[in-house]
């Protein structure tokens, strides 16, 4: 079978094909974190800034020229009703792309208040880098509990873009999961760490 990477403890823990060898690797960076609603908002509406907001600027100018041409042509012939039925149909669709993106945002990070008290560990390899999910005693014991398997990224594998902010790191990957890592978790070394080795990425 394929090795087998298993994440425990703060290293990343290889199992070699017969089973018996097992080879630790310590992280090069490691550290505890949270993430508050206020964080995740913010670095939602970064991440939306940069691939969202360009994409609902084009529809709006699509939509706003041919409101224009209807207005035009119901100012030439206001007989035609069709014209001012389109003419609102086109302002419509211009406000409904910017409230949905809004309300996007807002039911998210509504969504996501539960997850305030959570508790995570990013750790920074040669070759990827790892979250996991801190779990409690009292979550184990818990009878609903599920293991909560850590994510796991390759680097290399394209697809990462990261953006720095005076206060955080916001990580996302192929354009549509975000990882937000505060800088009110780390320290200067640690953070200069994690730019030196993922520098590629920046954008």
């Amino acid at each position: 079978m394929d090795s087998e990477n298993i994440v425990q403890d703060g290293f990343d823990k290889t199992e070699i094909e017969n089973g018996e060898k097992i080879i630790e690797i310590s992280p090069d960076l490691s550290f505890e974190y949270n993430i508050t609603n206020e964080e995740q908002g913010e670095a939602f509406v970064t991440f939306q800034k940069k691939y969202v907001y360009k994409k609902n600027l084009l529809k709006t100018i699509g939509f706003g020229i041919l409101a224009v041409g209807f207005a035009v042509s119901s100012w030439r012939d206001p007989s035609i009703a069709m014209n001012y039925i389109l003419l609102g149909v086109c302002l419509a669709a211009i406000a409904a792309i910017w409230y949905n993106m809004k309300k996007i945002r807002t039911s998210l990070l509504e969504a996501m208040k539960i997850l305030e008290d959570d508790r995570y560990v990013f750790s920074l390899y040669d070759d990827s880098f790892v979250i996991e999910t801190i779990i409690t005693e009292e979550e184990k014991n818990s009878e609903d509990f599920r293991p909560i398997p850590p994510k796991v990224v390759k680097l290399g594998d394209g697809g990462i873009d990261i953006i720095e902010q005076d206060n955080m790191f916001i990580v996302i990957l192929a354009k549509d999961i975000i990882y937000v890592l505060p800088k009110r978790c780390m320290d200067e070394k640690q953070c200069e760490i994690f730019r030196n080795k993922l520098a590629v990425y920046f954008s």
